[in-house]
């Protein structure tokens, strides 16, 4: 058995991981606080302008699927999420964020978000595309800077993403310009041939991953997910 790990994860550690097209109707009153709290103002009337911008750009579009973000109800992000990674994951992030950890999540609808922080209802795949000359939900270099900036703000000095490496969820954590900020990062992603039920068992093992990373701190070798026994790859960023 080889025990050796993966990745740890510390205090001083931001976990990011994406969000889910299924969401949790209802709502559950919460005070916490949204990430628009801790950026510079620069960044935040940045942030604030995309998010209109996007919800006006699902309105007048074509896909009667796509929602733009409703907040009449209001959940903790964790909470509003569902889907396997947040079925298995949910409890695991409350009990982080509740004890200091830093989480945030890669959102469509919000660009990112405070794992607790309250959000509404939408419905909005995350479109990440770093070419300029391609249509891409988010301006160029704000999420990134978004990122960079709650890092130096929040004293983070590592990086762990739990995404699908072929997501664009992955795409946007590699474009992530980390060389003058002193940050090391790693992306985690479970291995799955796409052809082998991957839409289910690649969230299922994310979930899982989260959920054991929180709980033991690590990521060993020999992690595999259940029942599926998914491993673990890690590509340094």
């Amino acid at each position: 058995m080889n025990t050796s790990p993966l990745v740890q994860l510390f205090k001083d550690t931001l976990l990011l991981i994406p969000c889910s097209g299924a969401k949790q109707r209802g709502s559950k009153p919460s005070n916490a606080r949204s990430i628009l709290t801790a950026l510079d103002p620069a960044h935040v009337a940045a942030l604030k302008d995309a998010r209109a911008k996007l919800g006006e750009k699902i309105r007048e579009g074509k896909k009667p699927k796509e929602a733009p973000v409703d907040e009449k109800t209001l959940m903790p992000a964790y909470r509003r999420y569902r889907g396997q990674l947040y079925e298995y994951a949910s409890a695991s992030i409350g009990e982080a964020v509740a004890a200091g950890q830093r989480i945030l999540i890669v959102s469509g609808g919000y660009g990112l978000l405070l794992a607790d922080e309250p959000i509404g209802m939408y419905n909005k795949q995350f479109v990440f595309k770093k070419n300029p000359s391609v249509w891409s939900d988010w301006p160029c270099d704000l999420l990134e800077e978004c990122i960079l900036d709650y890092a130096r703000r929040e004293g983070i000095r590592a990086v762990i993403a739990v995404m699908s490496r072929t997501s664009d969820y992955a795409k946007l954590i590699r474009s992530v310009d980390r060389r003058n900020a002193g940050l090391e990062a790693t992306l985690v992603s479970p291995v799955c041939a796409p052809r082998n039920g991957a839409q289910v068992r690649v969230p299922r093992a994310q979930g899982q991953a989260i959920a054991a990373l929180i709980k033991t701190g690590r990521l060993d070798q020999d992690w595999r997910s259940c029942p599926d026994g998914l491993r673990l790859t890690t590509e340094p960023l």
